[in-house]
């Protein structure tokens, strides 16, 4: 990292600050161009490693390309704040935090540990009553989740006092 200043080291607060950004970017493997795309996501711990999910339908592109190649890569920004420090054009400048990473996609298959990465998932963006509800079972049916086993990852933050 060029400005080392800003990166973020620790891996617990690397999880945090992806927790705080609303939606993760894909980059995967397509005929020789990346092909990248936004997705809710869930993200924890597991036995230190860091592990990712999202959902989506049963076919698609997406998963053809995960089926073709699982190695992607992942970005993830919280764009906190952009202003002008008063130098005009040249002036404007943004305080922000981001996490980029690589990792291996895995499509669950096992009931439980479908529901427990839909449950991660939902705990990003719902509250504790809303994740203790019963999936049904229809559209369980209808969802394809993906695990990222994250291989690497880095974490930069600039936030400045106003």
């Amino acid at each position: 990292m060029r400005k080392s200043e800003r990166e973020i080291s620790d891996s617990g607060e690397i999880l945090k600050t992806l927790c705080r950004c609303p939606y993760l970017t894909l980059a995967m493997h397509d005929d020789g161009a990346p092909y990248a795309l936004p997705v809710n996501f869930g993200a924890e711990m597991v036995k230190g490693e860091p592990r990712l999910y999202f959902h989506c339908a049963n076919e698609g592109k997406k998963l053809d390309l995960l089926r073709a190649n699982s190695d992607l890569g992942f970005c993830a920004a919280n764009m906190l704040r952009v202003y002008n420090r008063g130098k005009g054009p040249c002036g404007y400048t943004t305080d922000y935090e981001s996490v980029c990473g690589k990792g291996t996609a895995r499509i669950l298959t096992d009931e439980a540990e479908r529901q427990h990465a839909l449950r991660v998932l939902l705990a990003h963006y719902a509250d504790q009553e809303e994740c203790a509800g019963t999936f049904d079972e229809r559209a369980l049916a209808l969802t394809t989740v993906v695990e990222i086993r994250v291989r690497e990852w880095t974490g930069k933050r600039l936030i400045r006092p106003m």
